[in-house]
């Protein structure tokens, strides 16, 4: 009996020595294939993840302001008067401007501008204010009605190939409305515009950029009417289309 107890032990003895020296694959292991195995010490033990991430290519834009109305019979006169500053290019704040009559073409109103040219607020149309008080309008106190709006659009793209911001304008009636600008900036640095008198107008690439967004990266986008006195009278609907692709 005893050398039958001795012969059990020495066969457990045994049997546990080959399972140290063969080991054992890992929980981890579910695909059949023996990858990790218990070191022979069994001082340490080691199970491997696969991770996997599904990134699907996306493009998305968000306007803050989906609707703009200008109703000439009581235009929002701008807060200030605007001057150009090339060392901090920002647009005017939103709100009605007068420019000289002389003013006539968008090369007069860059060259005026440039010249240190001042936009006045104003709030009637015609655009006609007599600024000094003596009861006469001066060649600089009638002219072009400017109104100018704001808005930011985010915009955000992963594609590593890079993006380009376009815009597309319809409408009708299809012309008489005057001169429908629109310029893009980004950290207040202008990148791209258009103008146009009459529809449709575009595509037109205003903002383009390489490689992704880096997240949501906000534009601000500035519309403008011009009023020389060439517009019609009349009800206009501008549809402002702005289209987020690849390069």
């Amino acid at each position: 009996m005893r050398n039958k107890v001795l012969w059990l032990l020495a066969l457990a003895f045994l049997g546990s020595m080959a399972l140290a020296q063969v080991g054992f694959p890992s929980e981890g292991d579910l695909d059949g294939n023996v990858e990790e195995l218990y070191d022979d010490n069994h001082d340490q033990a080691a199970v491997k993840e696969k991770v996997r991430v599904i990134i699907p290519p996306r493009y998305a834009l968000h306007l803050t302001e989906d609707e703009w109305n200008l109703d000439l019979n009581s235009p929002p006169e701008a807060p200030s008067p605007y001057t150009y500053d090339p060392g901090n290019p920002a647009p005017p704040a939103e709100g009605c401007y007068l420019v000289p009559k002389a003013v006539k073409t968008l090369s007069d109103l860059g060259n005026y501008l440039s010249s240190g040219g001042v936009l006045r607020p104003i709030g009637t149309y015609p655009a006609a204010k007599d600024y000094n008080g003596n009861g006469k309008l001066e060649d600089d106190e009638k002219g072009t009605l400017i109104c100018i709006n704001k808005k930011i659009l985010q915009k955000f793209s992963n594609d590593p190939e890079g993006w380009q911001l376009s815009v597309t304008v319809t409408g009708a009636p299809a012309s008489g409305f005057g001169y429908f600008g629109l310029a893009d900036f980004i950290s207040m640095m202008p990148m791209g515009g258009f103008v146009t008198n009459t529809l449709p107008h575009g595509p037109v690439v205003v903002a383009s950029g390489t490689g992704t967004t880096g997240g949501w990266l906000d534009d601000t986008i500035v519309e403008g009417f011009w009023f020389d006195g060439s517009e019609l009278d009349g009800t206009y609907t501008l549809d402002v289309t702005f289209t987020l692709a690849g390069l």
